[in-house]
């Protein structure tokens, strides 16, 4: 599709019944162009005849946060208690609306369900989902809190040294707020979640959609926890060292321990494992194999969303029917593409890029 049908199909997703004139007066365009982008649409095969009834897609849907990121980058090694010489960025962020623009900038159809202020912030991220083509139609919005924030101060290694995240806003994605949802969230492909989300909406999700494969990113040693007795609802899970062993009670020293670690996940009922660890690489397990990928040496600019595109590239396999290896190796050249780039969300992520850096780091 081209980009102004893209942008055609996403007006009428979210209202099938409207006029060609009023989706010209949107588009700024002429109502006869409009006329034959959507008899373009209709031969493609993406609406079915009048009343613009739209083709069944597959599609993720994303459940999670979303904030704006203040980051602080040092010009020196961190001082603590001391005023830091350095750069401050601010852009869009959150766990659950990172995987979702990953995902989009990877041509999979993506709705994300997240909660925002109705204030500047909230009505920036809204803004620039629909422009990355992001579904955004069922986010909760606001009056009475403000959009999230999550400032971080980063390390001379480009990793997060300190954060602190202002997050009131997501219980407000709560079990009833989620079940007005069922439509959309039951037709999907699969659902992504993440622990920002309080425990009894998790519990929540994953009682209802069962029947729907469910991928979860932990987020922090602390949040984790919320998952810790019910694992086996999972089809996959993405978790750093340091969770990995708050979940499994595993100390984690050398690969031997790892793997115990691994083991313990599929144990409990976890379909595929991914436990990264850090420039260590990555121990990949399913019930058929187990495996590490060693790191590679790469110059990092910033470390913050690595781990969003590790898990975007654990859903891209699952929705391409990958296998382990083959989607191991798309989710590390996925994190590498963004450890690669400044911004949390590298403007160039895309298949062709993971594929090229694949190629590239011999994966």
């Amino acid at each position: 599709m081209t980009f102004r049908e893209k942008e055609i199909l996403q007006i009428l997703k979210s209202n099938p019944m409207i006029s060609q004139q009023e989706i010209a007066d949107m588009l700024n365009i002429s109502r006869t162009s409009v006329a034959v982008h959507i008899t373009n649409l209709m031969k493609k095969g993406e609406l079915l005849g009048k009343g613009y009834i739209l083709k069944k897609e597959n599609y993720v849907t994303v459940i999670g946060g979303s904030n704006m990121d203040i980051q602080g980058f040092p010009n020196n090694p961190l001082v603590m208690h001391d005023s830091n010489p350095g750069k401050v960025d601010i852009s869009m962020g959150g766990v659950g609306r990172n995987i979702a623009e990953n995902l989009s900038r990877l041509d999979i159809n993506t709705k994300l369900i997240s909660a925002v202020g109705n204030d500047l912030y909230g009505n920036t991220i809204l803004s620039e989902c629909k422009n990355l083509n992001i579904d955004v139609n069922d986010c909760f919005i606001s009056d009475e809190y403000s959009t999230s924030i999550y400032i971080s101060i980063l390390n001379n290694d480009k990793d997060m040294q300190l954060a602190i995240s202002h997050m009131d806003i997501t219980e407000k994605l709560n079990e009833s707020f989620i079940h007005s949802k069922y439509k959309s969230i039951n037709d999907s492909k699969a659902i992504v979640i993440d622990t920002n989300l309080s425990t009894e909406a998790i519990d929540f999700i994953t009682r209802t959609y069962c029947h729907v494969p469910i991928f979860v990113d932990t987020v922090s040693t602390a949040k984790c926890l919320k998952i810790k007795n019910i694992l086996s609802r999972f089809e996959a899970i993405k978790l750093n060292k340091y969770e990995s062993e708050t979940l499994s009670n595993i100390k984690i020293e050398n690969l031997d321990d790892v793997k115990k670690s691994a083991q313990y996940f599929l144990d409990k009922g976890i379909k595929n494992v991914f436990i990264t660890l850090g420039s260590d690489g990555v121990y990949c397990a399913n019930n058929k194999e187990m495996f590490h990928i060693p790191g590679v040496k790469i110059d990092i600019i910033n470390a913050t969303g690595a781990g969003d595109a590790f898990m975007s590239g654990i859903v891209y396999g699952f929705m391409n029917d990958f296998n382990l290896n083959e989607t191991a190796k798309f989710a590390i050249s996925s994190s590498l593409v963004a450890l690669s780039h400044k911004n949390t969300i590298n403007p160039n992520f895309s298949v062709d890029l993971i594929n090229k850096t694949i190629k590239e780091f011999n994966l």
